[in-house]
């Protein structure tokens, strides 16, 4: 069992030396003081040896990838203590998700860290067909919910993307991405997926023909049915284009549910009866980084940019242009007030976006280093 134990953990600190880049030596001595809390790895060894080791970090040594389900679950009960554990053997600032990686794989498992962990997290249930417009088939769908006592509405509108057309050749593919690139912005599933199969199948047979012929295809399939559809597209086309001319040098991400792609907006509504039994949210100044507060739903990021305002609900910060533009088309869904929440005893206009690609690496897959010289004098 000892030469078990001692080799588990040995292989603990060989996977943190991979992973972090550093040497094996400051690896030993990293495990040492987070998870086992010993002086070092020659303590730790000692500890293990003389059945010495704390009741509550015995289980760690335990760990291997194919341990069972019950040991696992003693780091998922316990994953807060890690991270705050190892968070101060690390550089700030913390992308969370990474550090939750990061300890998963430490035991040498792989695909264990979720988005729910690291933020708040949207539930994908009681989701529903927004009526006003999409009453006949689901192309937008709707959730409320409350954030610090404020009633929101989420709206999730359903995109075509060239990923959606899983039948086809990675060639055709990228000719398709490319084709629907030409439109500003990604269209709108108004019409049924299958006459979209359909136009896709006659376009790719339509090599021959007369290039006007064939840039027509979508024409139709990319226009709204009804008038409230196209006021609603039009409303949410503004907002997305006030996200690109906002965040230049990067790009808007849409959400992905297992091969449907989405645009998500969200804003502050009037309280209605059956918001009594909807999910609550309550963020605190914790929550806040660079001007919004960061929320999961599915395996996706999306950002509640938060706006301060004063007692009058005039705002007090230093992008006047791109909250006057984004406050502005938002207020245009029907429903949507300027409703004000609080967080810490500070009053902001807020409203839920899809975030950039630049912010979905840096909050989810952005790398993870050591502070300055940590054990260095006793690296090999």
């Amino acid at each position: 069992m000892y030469n078990n134990l001692t080799k588990n953990i040995y292989l603990q600190a060989k996977r943190t030396s991979k992973i972090l880049d550093i040497p094996l030596t400051q690896a030993k001595k990293l495990i040492a003081q987070s998870i086992y809390q010993c002086h070092d790895f020659n303590d730790l060894c000692n500890k293990l040896d003389s059945y010495s080791l704390k009741a509550s970090v015995y289980p760690y040594c335990k760990l291997h990838p194919n341990s069972d389900e019950d040991s696992k679950s003693h780091i998922l009960n316990n994953i807060d203590i890690l991270t705050e554990r190892l968070s101060k053997y690390l550089t700030a600032p913390l992308c969370q998700y990474s550090l939750l990686d990061l300890i998963w794989k430490i035991f040498g498992f792989h695909n264990k860290a979720r988005l729910d962990q690291a933020f708040p997290h949207f539930p994908m249930e009681n989701w529903r067909p927004y009526e006003p417009v999409s009453k006949d088939k689901v192309s937008v769908l709707y959730n409320d919910f409350k954030i610090n006592n404020v009633s929101f509405r989420m709206l999730l509108t359903k995109l075509v993307c060239a990923d959606m057309f899983i039948n086809n050749t990675q060639n055709e593919l990228t000719v398709l991405k490319d084709e629907l690139s030409k439109f500003q912005h990604a269209p709108i599933l108004w019409h049924d997926f299958n006459e979209w199969e359909a136009k896709v199948f006659s376009y790719f047979n339509s090599f021959g023909l007369s290039e006007d012929s064939r840039d027509k295809m979508f024409g139709k399939l990319v226009e709204p049915v009804t008038k409230t559809q196209k006021k609603f597209q039009d409303t949410l086309y503004k907002f997305m284009q006030v996200l690109t001319d906002e965040f230049v040098g990067t790009s808007i991400r849409n959400c992905d549910f297992d091969q449907e792609f989405l645009y998500v907006v969200g804003f502050p509504v009037s309280e209605r009866a059956e918001m009594k039994s909807c999910a609550e949210f309550y963020l605190t100044e914790s929550h806040i980084n660079n001007g919004k507060c960061l929320f999961s739903i599915g395996d996706n990021i999306i950002a509640l940019e938060l706006f301060e305002v004063d007692s009058e609900g005039k705002y007090t910060g230093d992008a006047e242009s791109y909250y006057t533009e984004l406050s502005d088309v938002l207020q245009k869904f029907e429903g949507a007030t300027r409703q004000h929440i609080l967080i810490n005893s500070r009053r902001y206009e807020a409203y839920l976006r899809l975030t950039t690609n630049a912010e979905y690496v840096l909050n989810k897959n952005s790398a993870i280093t050591l502070v300055d010289n940590f054990g260095v004098e006793h690296c090999e």
